[in-house]
């Protein structure tokens, strides 16, 4: 009762603040800000109206609902001298009608510094606290309502290089916990602690292209005392990372990532890890961005742990200057590896999203929008496992959302 009021509390504040900052007069500030103290804020708020035809992304007995979202934000922005700093909150409030045990209040408080130490140095930290939801079905645990969880860390990045000097190197670093809320039962197993420390060494080889070698660890703690699940990973990646070359810009890494499970009787793997994300521009108004990545991700419930790959594909064009659209396609193929249950795991997982927006500015401060998003998931799990027919996993769904965005 008490995290629900806390939640109540802090939610309401937000959207007040919100809602005051946006009807506050800004004469002197840039457009879409108001001074606040030595910084600038930028609030808005988003709300959303749609139907969703499948809430708990399940293949049989499922539910459909109307679902309403609003999210107030603001976010503040200063310059002290050679420091740039900004501070940012959101919460999002999400109903459904038809399923009351689906509805989440979620948010998040963030703050990062860029900081120019000399003209050959630099730092770059952010911190955050997040509440956030795992939805039903968006996991393997099966839990009565969305299990909701904490998460708070720190991350920064030290640069030794001038701009534009042939070699510079940035060392990172990033400490994050994740604590669950509630459905203690299935989630206390989910309890972790990430660190990571890496590396990388960047070579130019042109005046806007730059080879990198990359080497990155990260130690990963589960705090179940039974848990068999503490890994430590490790990355070693080479590739190139270019601006604005041609039309495209981008980075490209490739290399071995190895993970080992300090238990034993786990399967550590070894094998090849890649990352990779380029921007194409052929139009000041029309824009396509790629990725694509494999690596090992966590278990939310079933196995050691995920072997992932993904692609993804975004187009945004600018039709004119009030009327913009959006297209995107995304795959995702996760092989469950390991042990589970005390039983070698044969599932795969195959799951494409396509979606398509369209976006209407009324005016500078007020747009209004329409999205729609299909997602499908095809799991294959051998029967052999089972001695019986396997649960059937797959699931379509189709989410339609009507929107509208105020700025100041």
């Amino acid at each position: 009762m008490k995290t629900n009021n806390v939640k109540t509390v802090l939610s309401g504040a937000l959207f007040g603040v919100s809602l005051g900052l946006m009807q506050s007069a800004a004469a002197q500030a840039p457009a879409g800000g108001i001074p606040f103290g030595p910084m600038i804020a930028y609030p808005s708020i988003d709300a959303s109206l749609g139907y969703n035809d499948n809430v708990l992304a399940t293949n049989s007995n499922k539910v459909s609902s109307t679902t309403t979202s609003i999210t107030p934000s603001v976010r503040l922005e200063g310059k002290f001298g050679s420091k740039d700093i900004e501070i940012g909150a959101r919460t999002n409030l999400l109903q459904y009608t038809s399923s009351s045990a689906d509805k989440t209040t979620t948010y998040s408080l963030y703050a990062l510094g860029n900081l120019a130490l000399t003209e050959r140095t630099g730092l770059k930290l952010r911190g955050e606290y997040q509440r956030g939801a795992d939805a039903r079905g968006s996991t393997d645990v099966n839990a009565p309502t969305p299990s909701t969880w904490d998460q708070n860390g720190i991350d920064g990045v030290f640069a030794y290089g001038a701009p534009g000097a042939q070699g510079r190197i940035e060392v990172d670093g990033a400490y994050y916990t994740r604590r669950y809320q509630n459905n203690p039962v299935v989630t206390t197993a989910l309890n972790t602690d990430k660190a990571t420390l890496g590396g990388t060494f960047f070579w130019r080889v042109a005046p806007k292209t730059e080879l990198l070698f990359q080497a990155q660890q990260t130690n990963i703690d589960y705090k179940l005392s039974t848990s068999f699940q503490d890994s430590t990973e490790r990355r070693y990646l080479v590739g190139a990372k270019w601006e604005a070359t041609a039309l495209t810009s981008g980075t490209f890494k490739i290399g071995r990532q190895t993970k080992d499970f300090s238990a034993a009787g786990r399967n550590d793997f070894s094998g090849v890890s890649w990352d990779a994300g380029v921007r194409w521009s052929p139009l000041t108004y029309s824009v396509f961005d790629f990725t694509a990545a494999k690596r090992t991700t966590e278990s939310t419930g079933t196995g050691d742990f995920l072997l992932s790959n993904m692609l993804g594909a975004n187009w945004n064009h600018a039709w004119n200057s009030r009327v913009s659209s959006g297209l995107l396609a995304n795959w995702k193929r996760d092989q469950f590896m390991g042990v589970g249950n005390g039983i070698n795991l044969g599932r795969i997982d195959s799951t494409l999203t396509l979606g398509a927006n369209l976006s209407y500015a009324y005016s500078r401060t007020l747009k209004f929008g329409a999205d729609y998003t299909h997602t499908g998931r095809d799991s294959k799990i051998p029967i052999s496992i089972f001695g019986v027919l396997p649960p059937n996993l797959n699931y379509q769904r189709n989410v339609f959302m009507l929107t509208v965005k105020a700025t100041l």
